[in-house]
Protein backbone atom coordinates (compact mmCIF):
# COMPACT_ATOMS: atom_id res chain seq x y z
CA UNK A 1 0.00 0.00 0.00
CA UNK A 2 1.14 3.61 -0.89
CA UNK A 3 0.65 6.21 1.49
CA UNK A 4 1.47 9.72 0.76
CA UNK A 5 1.13 12.84 3.77
CA UNK A 6 0.57 16.29 2.71
CA UNK A 7 3.20 17.78 5.27
CA UNK A 8 2.34 21.98 7.15
CA UNK A 9 4.03 24.45 5.46
CA UNK A 10 6.33 25.63 8.33
CA UNK A 11 8.98 23.65 9.97
CA UNK A 12 7.27 24.51 13.97
CA UNK A 13 4.63 22.51 12.25
CA UNK A 14 6.36 19.87 10.10
CA UNK A 15 8.07 18.96 13.62
CA UNK A 16 4.86 18.61 15.67
CA UNK A 17 3.54 16.27 12.59
CA UNK A 18 6.17 13.59 13.06
CA UNK A 19 4.26 11.80 15.45
CA UNK A 20 1.47 11.48 13.23
CA UNK A 21 4.33 10.25 10.70
CA UNK A 22 5.80 7.63 12.78
CA UNK A 23 2.16 6.29 14.46
CA UNK A 24 0.88 5.87 10.62
CA UNK A 25 3.89 3.82 10.10
CA UNK A 26 3.44 1.84 13.26
CA UNK A 27 -0.03 1.14 12.14
CA UNK A 28 1.12 0.51 8.55
CA UNK A 29 4.14 -1.07 8.80
CA UNK A 30 4.20 -3.14 5.17
CA UNK A 31 3.10 0.45 3.50
CA UNK A 32 5.45 2.91 1.98
CA UNK A 33 5.12 6.25 2.94
CA UNK A 34 5.54 9.17 0.92
CA UNK A 35 5.96 13.25 2.30
CA UNK A 36 4.66 15.78 -0.03
CA UNK A 37 6.17 19.07 1.65
CA UNK A 38 8.11 22.99 0.23
CA UNK A 39 11.74 21.97 0.06
CA UNK A 40 12.49 24.72 3.21
CA UNK A 41 10.59 21.95 5.72
CA UNK A 42 11.88 18.86 4.05
CA UNK A 43 15.21 18.85 5.89
CA UNK A 44 12.99 17.80 9.14
CA UNK A 45 12.16 14.91 7.76
CA UNK A 46 15.32 13.79 6.15
CA UNK A 47 17.07 10.15 7.44
CA UNK A 48 14.10 9.04 8.55
CA UNK A 49 13.30 5.39 9.04
CA UNK A 50 9.74 5.63 8.69
CA UNK A 51 9.76 7.57 5.49
CA UNK A 52 10.53 6.15 2.23
CA UNK A 53 10.11 9.05 -0.33
CA UNK A 54 10.06 12.65 0.04
CA UNK A 55 8.47 14.92 -2.77
CA UNK A 56 9.33 18.54 -2.48
CA UNK A 57 8.65 21.97 -4.09
CA UNK A 58 9.78 25.27 -3.89
CA UNK A 59 7.82 28.03 -3.49
CA UNK A 60 8.36 28.83 -7.33
CA UNK A 61 7.00 25.86 -8.23
CA UNK A 62 3.54 26.75 -5.40
CA UNK A 63 2.72 29.81 -7.41
CA UNK A 64 -0.49 29.99 -9.37
CA UNK A 65 -3.51 27.62 -9.83
CA UNK A 66 -1.31 25.93 -13.49
CA UNK A 67 1.40 25.33 -11.16
CA UNK A 68 -1.14 23.39 -8.32
CA UNK A 69 -2.46 21.10 -11.77
CA UNK A 70 0.76 20.40 -12.51
CA UNK A 71 1.96 19.47 -8.81
CA UNK A 72 -1.34 17.04 -8.56
CA UNK A 73 -1.12 15.40 -11.78
CA UNK A 74 2.91 14.95 -11.98
CA UNK A 75 1.91 13.00 -8.54
CA UNK A 76 -0.44 10.52 -10.00
CA UNK A 77 2.42 8.48 -11.51
CA UNK A 78 2.95 7.36 -7.68
CA UNK A 79 -0.59 5.75 -7.53
CA UNK A 80 -1.33 6.77 -3.64
CA UNK A 81 -3.99 4.53 -2.59
CA UNK A 82 -4.48 6.78 0.65
CA UNK A 83 -3.56 11.42 1.10
CA UNK A 84 -3.70 12.91 4.03
CA UNK A 85 -3.66 16.45 4.56
CA UNK A 86 -1.93 17.70 7.17
CA UNK A 87 -2.53 21.54 6.56
CA UNK A 88 -6.11 23.54 6.11
CA UNK A 89 -5.85 24.51 2.50
CA UNK A 90 -7.67 24.26 -0.33
CA UNK A 91 -4.32 23.95 -2.55
CA UNK A 92 -3.74 20.48 -0.52
CA UNK A 93 -6.84 19.18 -1.61
CA UNK A 94 -6.40 20.22 -4.87
CA UNK A 95 -3.16 18.51 -5.16
CA UNK A 96 -4.47 15.19 -3.75
CA UNK A 97 -7.97 14.92 -5.95
CA UNK A 98 -5.78 15.61 -8.94
CA UNK A 99 -2.78 13.30 -7.60
CA UNK A 100 -5.70 10.23 -8.14
CA UNK A 101 -5.31 8.72 -4.64
CA UNK A 102 -8.24 6.38 -3.98
CA UNK A 103 -8.76 7.98 -0.44
CA UNK A 104 -8.10 11.51 0.58
CA UNK A 105 -8.38 12.28 4.25
CA UNK A 106 -8.40 15.98 5.78
CA UNK A 107 -10.10 18.40 7.58
CA UNK A 108 -13.24 20.15 6.26
CA UNK A 109 -12.23 24.19 5.75
CA UNK A 110 -11.85 26.36 3.03
CA UNK A 111 -14.65 24.82 0.95
CA UNK A 112 -12.38 22.17 -0.07
CA UNK A 113 -14.89 18.97 1.45
CA UNK A 114 -16.19 17.88 -2.28
CA UNK A 115 -12.18 16.67 -3.00
CA UNK A 116 -11.84 14.28 -0.44
CA UNK A 117 -12.91 11.39 0.40
CA UNK A 118 -13.17 10.99 4.22
CA UNK A 119 -13.77 14.35 6.04
CA UNK A 120 -13.19 15.22 9.54
CA UNK A 121 -14.47 18.11 11.17
CA UNK A 122 -11.98 20.49 12.83
CA UNK A 123 -12.36 20.45 16.58
CA UNK A 124 -14.62 22.79 18.39
CA UNK A 125 -12.16 23.43 21.41
CA UNK A 126 -8.41 24.33 20.91
CA UNK A 127 -6.38 20.54 20.18
CA UNK A 128 -2.96 20.66 20.42
CA UNK A 129 -1.38 20.39 16.67
CA UNK A 130 0.21 16.93 17.08
CA UNK A 131 -2.90 15.62 18.67
CA UNK A 132 -5.16 17.00 15.45
CA UNK A 133 -3.14 15.61 13.21
CA UNK A 134 -2.99 12.23 15.06
CA UNK A 135 -6.80 12.90 15.45
CA UNK A 136 -6.73 11.88 11.62
CA UNK A 137 -5.77 8.31 11.99
CA UNK A 138 -7.57 7.59 15.34
CA UNK A 139 -4.79 8.70 17.51
CA UNK A 140 -3.17 10.62 20.58
CA UNK A 141 -0.04 11.45 21.98
CA UNK A 142 1.78 12.11 25.20
CA UNK A 143 3.20 15.30 24.38
CA UNK A 144 5.95 14.47 26.66
CA UNK A 145 7.36 11.94 24.99
CA UNK A 146 11.25 10.83 24.84
CA UNK A 147 10.49 9.24 21.63
CA UNK A 148 12.83 10.11 18.57
CA UNK A 149 11.74 11.88 15.54
CA UNK A 150 14.90 13.68 13.98
CA UNK A 151 17.97 11.64 12.93
CA UNK A 152 20.97 12.97 12.25
CA UNK A 153 23.50 10.32 10.86
CA UNK A 154 27.02 10.01 11.95
CA UNK A 155 28.52 12.20 8.73
CA UNK A 156 25.88 14.97 10.19
CA UNK A 157 27.21 15.00 13.81
CA UNK A 158 31.15 14.56 12.65
CA UNK A 159 30.61 17.91 10.82
CA UNK A 160 28.95 19.26 13.34
CA UNK A 161 32.13 18.49 16.22
CA UNK A 162 34.31 20.09 13.53
CA UNK A 163 32.27 22.60 12.97
CA UNK A 164 31.78 23.89 16.63
CA UNK A 165 35.89 23.06 16.96
CA UNK A 166 37.15 25.32 14.36
CA UNK A 167 34.60 28.50 15.98
CA UNK A 168 36.51 27.24 19.46
CA UNK A 169 32.93 26.66 20.81
CA UNK A 170 32.19 24.01 23.51
CA UNK A 171 29.28 23.81 26.01
CA UNK A 172 27.23 26.33 24.44
CA UNK A 173 23.52 27.38 24.57
CA UNK A 174 21.27 27.49 21.67
CA UNK A 175 19.71 30.79 21.31
CA UNK A 176 16.91 31.04 18.81
CA UNK A 177 15.25 34.44 19.09
CA UNK A 178 14.07 34.91 15.97
CA UNK A 179 10.14 33.73 14.27
CA UNK A 180 8.94 34.44 11.53
CA UNK A 181 6.03 36.82 13.19
CA UNK A 182 7.87 39.24 14.32
CA UNK A 183 5.47 40.14 16.82
CA UNK A 184 7.05 36.66 18.31
CA UNK A 185 10.39 37.44 18.15
CA UNK A 186 12.06 37.67 21.61
CA UNK A 187 12.70 41.67 22.12
CA UNK A 188 16.62 42.94 22.45
CA UNK A 189 16.25 44.16 25.82
CA UNK A 190 14.74 41.55 27.42
CA UNK A 191 17.42 39.28 25.88
CA UNK A 192 20.19 41.72 27.68
CA UNK A 193 18.37 41.40 30.72
CA UNK A 194 18.64 37.25 31.19
CA UNK A 195 21.98 37.11 29.76
CA UNK A 196 23.47 40.01 32.12
CA UNK A 197 26.79 39.12 33.88
CA UNK A 198 26.46 35.49 32.33
CA UNK A 199 29.77 33.52 32.14
CA UNK A 200 28.57 30.86 29.92
CA UNK A 201 29.07 30.44 26.18
CA UNK A 202 26.09 31.60 23.56
CA UNK A 203 24.98 30.87 19.82
CA UNK A 204 22.17 32.28 17.77
CA UNK A 205 20.75 30.75 14.88
CA UNK A 206 18.59 32.19 12.65
CA UNK A 207 18.09 33.16 8.50
CA UNK A 208 19.67 35.75 6.56
CA UNK A 209 16.92 38.04 7.55
CA UNK A 210 18.39 37.93 10.90
CA UNK A 211 21.79 38.29 10.90
CA UNK A 212 21.66 42.41 11.60
CA UNK A 213 19.60 41.42 14.43
CA UNK A 214 21.71 38.61 16.08
CA UNK A 215 24.64 41.20 15.62
CA UNK A 216 22.77 44.01 17.48
CA UNK A 217 22.21 41.38 20.66
CA UNK A 218 25.99 40.73 20.17
CA UNK A 219 27.25 44.64 20.54
CA UNK A 220 24.12 45.27 23.11
CA UNK A 221 25.92 42.16 25.26
CA UNK A 222 29.74 42.97 24.73
CA UNK A 223 30.46 40.99 28.31
CA UNK A 224 28.78 37.87 27.32
CA UNK A 225 30.42 35.10 25.08
CA UNK A 226 27.73 35.18 22.30
CA UNK A 227 28.54 33.59 18.68
CA UNK A 228 26.08 33.87 15.56
CA UNK A 229 25.77 31.12 12.77
CA UNK A 230 22.70 33.71 11.17
CA UNK A 231 22.77 33.00 7.29
CA UNK A 232 25.75 30.48 7.51
CA UNK A 233 24.06 27.52 7.64
CA UNK A 234 21.14 25.18 5.95
CA UNK A 235 18.41 23.92 8.14
CA UNK A 236 19.88 20.35 8.52
CA UNK A 237 23.51 22.08 9.53
CA UNK A 238 21.51 23.87 11.98
CA UNK A 239 19.78 20.57 13.70
CA UNK A 240 23.32 19.11 13.40
CA UNK A 241 24.93 21.75 15.53
CA UNK A 242 21.68 22.18 18.00
CA UNK A 243 22.41 18.67 18.92
CA UNK A 244 25.58 19.33 20.40
CA UNK A 245 23.55 22.70 22.56
CA UNK A 246 23.57 22.15 26.84
CA UNK A 247 20.17 23.69 26.31
CA UNK A 248 18.29 25.91 24.45
CA UNK A 249 16.01 29.36 24.84
CA UNK A 250 13.66 29.78 21.71
CA UNK A 251 11.10 32.12 20.89
CA UNK A 252 7.68 30.34 19.50
CA UNK A 253 10.07 29.53 16.25
CA UNK A 254 10.56 26.45 14.14
CA UNK A 255 13.94 26.28 15.70
CA UNK A 256 12.41 26.09 18.86
CA UNK A 257 10.30 23.31 18.30
CA UNK A 258 13.30 20.99 16.94
CA UNK A 259 15.65 21.39 19.96
CA UNK A 260 12.86 20.41 21.79
CA UNK A 261 12.64 17.47 19.61
CA UNK A 262 15.86 16.16 19.84
CA UNK A 263 15.67 16.18 23.71
CA UNK A 264 17.58 19.33 24.52
CA UNK A 265 16.46 20.92 27.73
CA UNK A 266 14.72 24.00 25.98
CA UNK A 267 13.05 27.02 27.26
CA UNK A 268 10.41 28.30 25.02
CA UNK A 269 8.58 31.54 25.10
CA UNK A 270 5.17 31.88 24.25
CA UNK A 271 2.50 34.83 23.83
CA UNK A 272 -1.00 35.23 22.77
CA UNK A 273 -2.05 31.92 24.19
CA UNK A 274 -0.43 29.82 21.82
CA UNK A 275 1.37 27.30 24.28
CA UNK A 276 -1.76 25.14 24.64
CA UNK A 277 -2.09 24.52 20.60
CA UNK A 278 1.49 24.70 19.08
CA UNK A 279 4.07 24.40 21.97
CA UNK A 280 6.40 22.02 21.62
CA UNK A 281 6.65 18.12 21.80
CA UNK A 282 9.33 16.44 24.37
CA UNK A 283 9.36 15.95 28.06
CA UNK A 284 12.42 18.48 28.57
CA UNK A 285 10.65 21.60 27.67
CA UNK A 286 9.64 24.67 29.81
CA UNK A 287 6.74 26.82 28.29
CA UNK A 288 6.73 30.42 29.76
CA UNK A 289 3.83 32.42 28.77
CA UNK A 290 2.27 35.00 30.76
CA UNK A 291 -0.47 35.11 28.30
CA UNK A 292 -2.79 34.45 30.71
CA UNK A 293 -2.47 37.91 33.01
CA UNK A 294 -4.47 39.38 30.25
CA UNK A 295 -7.23 38.77 27.51
CA UNK A 296 -4.77 37.95 24.32
CA UNK A 297 -4.24 40.71 21.78
CA UNK A 298 -2.13 38.37 19.66
CA UNK A 299 0.71 40.76 19.59
CA UNK A 300 2.78 38.66 22.02
CA UNK A 301 5.61 41.46 22.79
CA UNK A 302 3.56 42.37 26.06
CA UNK A 303 3.49 39.05 27.04
CA UNK A 304 6.83 38.74 26.31
CA UNK A 305 7.96 41.50 28.00
CA UNK A 306 6.53 40.44 31.32
CA UNK A 307 9.11 37.21 31.21
CA UNK A 308 11.35 38.40 34.26
CA UNK A 309 14.85 37.06 34.75
CA UNK A 310 13.90 34.90 37.31
CA UNK A 311 11.30 33.22 35.95
CA UNK A 312 14.46 32.55 33.39
CA UNK A 313 16.67 31.16 36.08
CA UNK A 314 14.55 29.22 37.75
CA UNK A 315 13.42 27.41 34.26
CA UNK A 316 17.54 27.18 33.72
CA UNK A 317 17.49 25.24 37.26
CA UNK A 318 15.16 23.22 35.83
CA UNK A 319 16.46 22.86 32.84
CA UNK A 320 19.75 21.54 34.71
CA UNK A 321 18.08 18.83 36.25
CA UNK A 322 17.08 17.65 32.91
CA UNK A 323 20.16 17.70 31.95
CA UNK A 324 21.82 15.50 34.65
Amino acid sequence: MKIAVYSPNWVGDATLSLPFIHKLKEKNIESEITVVCKDWVAPVYHNNPNIDSIVSYSSNNLKGLFKTIKNGLDLRDKNFDYFYTLTDSFRSALVMWLSGAKKRIGYSSQLRSPLLTTVFTLPLLEMHRTNKYLNLIDESNNLNTTENYIFLDEIEYNWARKKLSESNIINFIAIFPFSVSQSRTIPTNKIKEWLKDSTKQYVIFGTKSNVNEAQKIINQNKEVSIYSFCGELTLRKSIALISFAEYALAADSGLGHISSTLEIPTISFFGAKRSKATKPIGQKNIVLDKSHRCDPCYQNQCCLNEITIEDVNNSIKRLQNFHN
